[in-house]
């Protein structure tokens, strides 16, 4: 019992995980990706009904909102350290990030714990960490409630390996009703206002609003009409991040998932918006921005490097991969090594929240896809958030790209983006670091 007590504090430093180099080393499915695109496009009848007004939004978006909170940064932006760390972080701008970890009133994970253990997380103070809320539960009433139940007990310790870890932030076009106005004050709320139960991290933000909008096969005028309210919701929330340190991960789904796009004659369009988007970001003064790169078992190497040249590649920091899927990391980290070279002078996240077990294979892929993504049976959680990538030289980390435990929004599960404790429970009792095929068990 007292071990399982334990594991509540595994990776908690002053409730933020420290990426560095010597450290040791669910599911958010894009918000339900796969089961939002079934609504997707009846809620872009909407959204493009409503893009006609949206020009005069786009135009000014930084000067048309107020900040909720002062920002203590500069306006200027250092290349050599773009996150205004405390030390200069080198050749990889993430070295040495501690990223925000929410607590109690705020993380998926952290309230599930609270609400299993009896207590409302609505009424926990937002400023409370996950390291408090954490040593709580070793002590007083909260400590023995749990040594009294083991079955309980167990919950919480697998839950923690979720909560002690950061979470990254989607902004998509569901967010406060898809507004504009909205996606600004989803964005303060997170960087005004979550962030102060880990202060002094840095947020990551992941983007959701092409496929959440268009589906995957618009046509090409279709994203034409899309576009102004399109530009007015990246410009809220570049407005909303101004000169705030983050790192922001572009479009779930952004050219993975573009077969349907090029299908229909799109993808001309679909490059311009994503460039729009990752100006937008990379103007920001302290942001380290990365665009979605697809995943090793769809696209291949040839067509992803040119599509990221299309799309100005070199503006931004580089791409990320496995946003979606659950490919062994060690696939992820050969296949967009290859992009790299192609491509030459660009980096890449590999996604590793729920790979620990690798993917689970479809019986026939041609028809169903290589991989099961409606909340696959048997999966475990991945290589906990680190820059330390062993040689891929052009890997700058491995990140939990959504939060562990977020349902598919099929295979039995809630509905999309809806954190399914029993499911995140199995993904943590499983957890691994393990590489790929061939590579040690790293179980945790």
């Amino acid at each position: 019992m007292r071990r399982l007590l334990a594991i509540v504090l595994i990776a908690v430093c002053g409730g933020a995980a420290v990426l560095v180099a010597a450290s040791a080393a669910g599911r958010a499915r894009a918000s339900g990706a796969r089961a939002h695109a079934a609504g997707a496009r009846a809620h872009a009848a909407g959204a493009l009904t409503h893009a006609a007004g949206a020009p005069a939004q786009a135009a000014g978006a930084h000067a048309a909102f107020t900040q909720e909170c002062p920002e203590r940064y500069p306006a200027t932006r250092d290349p050599a350290n773009p996150l205004d760390l405390p030390v200069a972080p080198g050749r990889d701008p993430l070295h040495g990030a501690r990223f925000f970890v929410p607590g109690p009133n705020e993380g998926d994970a952290a309230r599930a714990i609270a609400t299993l253990v009896g207590l409302d997380p609505a009424t926990i103070s937002p400023r409370e960490s996950w390291a408090r809320f954490a040593e709580r539960l070793q002590h007083g009433r909260l400590h023995a409630k749990l040594a009294a139940d083991p079955a309980l007990a167990r919950q919480v310790a697998l839950l923690s390996k979720i909560a002690a870890e950061p979470q990254a932030q989607r902004i998509s076009s569901f967010a406060w009703g898809g507004t504009p106005e909205g996606i600004f004050k989803q964005t303060q709320k997170i960087v005004c206002h979550a962030i102060l139960a880990d202060p002094g991290t840095i947020p990551i933000f992941t983007t959701y609003f092409l496929h959440a909008t268009l589906g995957g096969d618009p046509t090409p005028a279709q994203v034409r009409a899309y576009m102004p309210l399109f530009k007015a919701r990246v410009n809220a929330m570049a407005a909303g991040i101004d000169r705030r340190p983050a790192v922001v991960l572009l479009e779930l789904d952004a050219i993975g998932s573009t077969r349907g796009v090029v299908r229909t004659r799109a993808l001309p369009e679909w490059e311009a918006a994503l460039r729009y988007e990752m100006g937008a970001m990379q103007r920001l003064p302290h942001t380290v921005v990365y665009v979605e790169g697809g995943y090793s078992d769809s696209n291949s190497v040839a067509y992803t490097a040119r599509v990221l040249r299309a799309i100005g590649i070199h503006r931004i920091r580089g791409f990320f991969t496995n946003d979606t899927h659950d490919n062994w990391t060690i696939d992820e980290d050969r296949w967009a090594t290859a992009i790299a070279r192609r491509v030459g002078g660009t980096h890449y996240i590999v996604n590793t929240a729920s790979n620990g077990r690798g993917p689970k294979l479809n019986p026939h892929p041609r028809t169903q896809g290589a991989e099961d993504l409606c909340n696959p049976p048997g999966r475990g959680l991945g290589i906990r958030d680190t820059t330390a990538t062993g040689p891929w030289r052009d890997a700058d980390a491995y990140l939990w790209e959504h939060t562990p435990g977020n349902s598919s929004g099929c295979g039995g599960g809630p509905p999309g983006g809806t954190f399914w404790p029993r499911y995140a429970e199995g993904l943590a009792a499983r957890a691994n670091s393990r590489l790929g095929p061939g590579y040690p068990s790293r179980p945790y």
